[in-house]
């Protein structure tokens, strides 16, 4: 469909999964590969190379996460967003094995809303800290630790390209109800601040809930620094 984007469904063979569908829809225009809901990759769907690979709401097995990084197609994407897919549940090893294969052309990369574990972290932080070429890197809505956050901030020391980037509030700011005790998130988001100072100097930065609950505030180009109390 010239101007428009070609939907593909494909079929399934051969793999048990929990996941029930995948539906692609290719732009000619932007050379983008898009893929909404539940899904399970299969290698013909993935045939030319791609700029842009989105994988939105749903969830991936351990074996998708490892097909996915072993793609041919994908070995200089510019924009890889897999927001709220559920990953707690399964090693972020071949996450980590997929960024680190696509480091030199990364310029995007939204990992919001994934519930990634603190303890997961370090799977993929060899790989992220080698995207030199990052711009715009969302990790918002994940659970992490203080400590965690403060690896994770150091681990970007290299990514002098980053213009925006967004981080969840630690889980010691959190109360019984997973909101953010102000009181305490504030020298906390502090603390962060000057830790990523050491190693570099942030453009556009966002740490803690979105939209902010105080002042209504989300992540944008325009918003330079979120030090909202």
């Amino acid at each position: 469909m010239k101007g428009g984007k070609a939907h593909q469904t494909c079929p399934f063979h051969n793999r048990r999964s929990v996941l029930t569908g995948l539906v692609i829809m290719n732009d000619p225009v932007s050379d983008s590969l898009f893929v909404k809901g539940c899904f399970e990759l299969q290698e013909r769907c993935l045939q030319n190379p791609l700029e842009n690979l989105e994988l939105t709401y749903g969830y991936l097995l351990e074996e998708d996460m490892k097909c996915l990084s072993q793609y041919p197609s994908l070995s200089y994407p510019k924009h890889l967003n897999l927001s709220y897919v559920l990953l707690f549940r399964i090693s972020l090893e071949p996450l980590g094995a997929l960024l680190e294969k696509i480091a030199a052309s990364l310029e995007t990369l939204i990992l919001e809303g994934c519930q990634i574990h603190y303890s997961q972290l370090s799977a993929i932080l060899p790989g992220l800290s080698r995207c030199s070429q990052l711009t715009t890197f969302y990790f918002g809505r994940n659970c992490m630790s203080m400590g965690a956050l403060k690896d994770l901030l150091r681990h970007t020391s290299g990514l002098s390209k980053l213009s925006l980037e967004t981080y969840p509030a630690p889980e010691e700011s959190l109360n019984s109800l997973v909101r953010v005790n102000w009181e305490i998130f504030t020298p906390l988001r502090a603390e962060l601040m000057c830790t990523l100072r050491e190693v570099r100097q942030p453009k556009r930065i966002f740490i803690g809930p979105t939209p902010c609950p105080s002042c209504g505030s989300s992540p944008s180009e325009e918003l330079e620094l979120h030090l909202c109390c």
